[in-house]
């Protein structure tokens, strides 16, 4: 009863964004079958992710992807990924109109979990066992992340942090010390909004909110994160970091209400990068963005007097490259072995020097790193992790991303602008939560 409602209450929540998609067709970007191999012989696999359109990976898979049909002539891979907001609503339109895609990319959290509930990913355990060699070039940490009920059903190849980017030339100009506690990250943005530089490049979207992420994150620790309801409650850290949202908001660290709540994530990430804005709070894929500029640096999020984590604790998970296969893919026994290869080649140890190298993606695969030349960036990244006191899973992996994105950050700014209590927005999420899922 709970999955057929649960399955019901997302078909009827995706359908909604059907008219979005139809908007997106001129981003997809289709493999033109080999003229050698006529179609009739080709299996179409059609593949998904968010590396599509300006994303830093687009490139970088879609040389993977046409290197793999160069060398499986068999097969005709159709790239339909999208690029940021315009990804989720995609997927989750074609999971509940029943035009799956056969091999997809995800992020790990509800999307993810709800689509196992209910039949639609392939139990990958199997293939992972019989091919030995194959699973043991995964590092066995995070194995974690994509294992439900014992079983297998991701693979887990991209690993993402977030934290503080800095433009350190700004920050030399003006005479501001890079911020290590949250008082400091207060002096800094008093300094650069009187020399008319926006403090911090916020936007009110669910990647805009992971500064407030990495508030949450201070506040609560790990383990008041990773189970945020329980026993018919929430955590009081989500509520608190609100606070220091709008604290952070009367200090003048935002751009104006009128930009930061109807801004893109484009133009948020340009404040940063054309030096409009000091600091940005992104993840790890942005060093790709950024990596040959001299004069940005990465740093932790300001530690939080009075918090449950750890000082140099981060933000960390696995990204968008979570591969997974579907049902409906898996029950075609052509489409099935197809899949597998392509899933063994976007996880084989050439792409994973692929992204490495040419975005400075940090891979869940055995590879030398001594063969990388890793960028400035992604060599401080590397070090922050192994540093890390506490690596915390990103908030919104862990709240219903329905929820996440529908009331929580929709709402936000009507909490910024004090027209809505933390209080009273959090508790709208918790009477919208399924407390049985997560309790049993």
């Amino acid at each position: 009863m709970a999955l057929r409602l649960k399955a019901a209450v997302l078909a009827m929540v995706i359908l909604l964004s059907v008219t979005l998609v139809s908007c997106e067709s001129s981003q997809v970007n289709v493999v033109v079958p080999d003229s050698t191999t006529t179609k009739d012989d080709k299996v179409t696999i059609r593949f998904i992710s968010s590396w599509g359109g300006v994303d830093t990976n687009a490139d970088t898979l879609q040389e993977i992807l046409d290197k793999f049909n160069a060398e499986n002539p068999d097969v005709n891979i159709v790239n339909e990924s999208l690029f940021g907001g315009d990804f989720l609503p995609k997927i989750k339109t074609d999971f509940a109109s029943g035009n799956d895609p056969d091999v997809f990319g995800i992020w790990p959290g509800s999307d993810i979990r709800t689509l196992i509930d209910i039949g639609k990913v392939a139990d990958l355990t199997g293939v992972l066992n019989s091919d030995p060699i194959w699973k043991d070039s995964f590092n066995d940490n995070m194995w974690n992340f994509t294992t439900y009920n014992d079983k297998i059903y991701g693979l887990p190849f991209e690993i993402i942090y977030e934290g503080l980017f800095v433009n350190t030339d700004l920050f030399k100009f003006f005479h501001v010390k890079i911020p290590e506690t949250y008082d400091e990250l207060l002096d800094a943005a008093n300094k650069f909004y009187k020399g008319n530089i926006i403090p911090i490049a916020y936007n009110s979207s669910p990647e805009g909110s992971y500064i407030y992420q990495n508030i949450v994150a201070k506040l609560g620790g790990k383990q008041d994160v990773e189970i945020p309801f329980k026993y018919k409650q929430y955590n009081k850290c989500f509520v608190y970091a609100m606070d220091y949202m709008k604290d952070l908001k009367k200090n003048h660290a935002f751009p104006t209400p009128t930009n930061a709540y109807t801004m893109s994530d484009t133009e948020r990430n340009n404040l940063f990068i054309q030096k409009r804005a000091a600091m940005i709070v992104q993840g790890s894929w942005f060093i790709g963005t950024v990596k040959n500029d001299p004069n940005v640096d990465i740093v932790p999020f300001p530690y939080i007097k009075g918090g449950q984590s750890a000082k140099n604790s981060l933000v960390y998970g696995l990204g968008n490259g979570t591969f997974y296969m579907s049902t409906s893919a898996w029950s075609d026994p052509k489409k099935r072995e197809a899949s597998i290869r392509l899933l063994k080649e976007l996880t084989s140890k050439n792409s994973a020097y692929k992204f490495a190298q040419q975005t400075g993606m940090l891979c869940n695969i055995k590879i030398d790193t001594s063969m990388v030349n890793y960028s400035k960036l992604m060599v401080k990244g590397r070090q922050l992790l192994s540093e890390a006191d506490e690596l915390i899973g990103p908030p919104d992996h862990y709240v219903d991303r329905t929820i996440w994105e529908n009331t929580i950050i929709k709402r936000f700014p009507y909490v910024l602008e004090d027209k809505e209590t933390p209080q009273q927005l959090w508790d709208q999420a918790a009477n919208l939560y399924n407390y049985g899922e997560q309790e049993n």
